[in-house]
């Protein structure tokens, strides 16, 4: 959908601590944020970054398109991503790339080792 590959950084024990139930939520919430780069940013560029430091899981989906239209209302794919953060007591963060695009960021807090 893209017509190229996007960038993949993954930093720490993801496949140690991260628990299953937290994974889970990883695919979709990258499906969906390369899909709005695709579909509505007409991005050239994506790095997504999936990290741990054990305490909280993090995704980062950086693209190099358009930004997000004020004029937009509607953002279904936005609130889903934001719920599944929700429902794991984390966040998501909208915010402009420079020198143009998004930047979304989902973090969600890890359970106590």
């Amino acid at each position: 959908m893209l017509g190229f590959t996007p960038a993949l950084r993954m930093t720490g024990l993801l496949d140690t601590v991260v628990p299953a139930g937290h994974c889970e939520h990883v695919p979709a919430v990258v499906r969906e944020t390369l899909s709005n780069a695709a579909r509505h940013a007409h991005a050239t560029a994506v790095e997504v970054t999936v990290e741990t430091d054990s305490r909280r899981l993090r995704l980062r989906v950086a693209d190099d398109g358009t930004g997000i239209d004020s004029a937009v209302t509607r953002r279904s794919g936005l609130d889903n991503l934001r719920r599944r953060a929700a429902d794991l007591d984390g966040s998501l963060t909208v915010t402009p790339n420079e020198p143009a695009g998004t930047v979304v960021g989902w973090t969600v807090p890890l359970p106590a080792q």
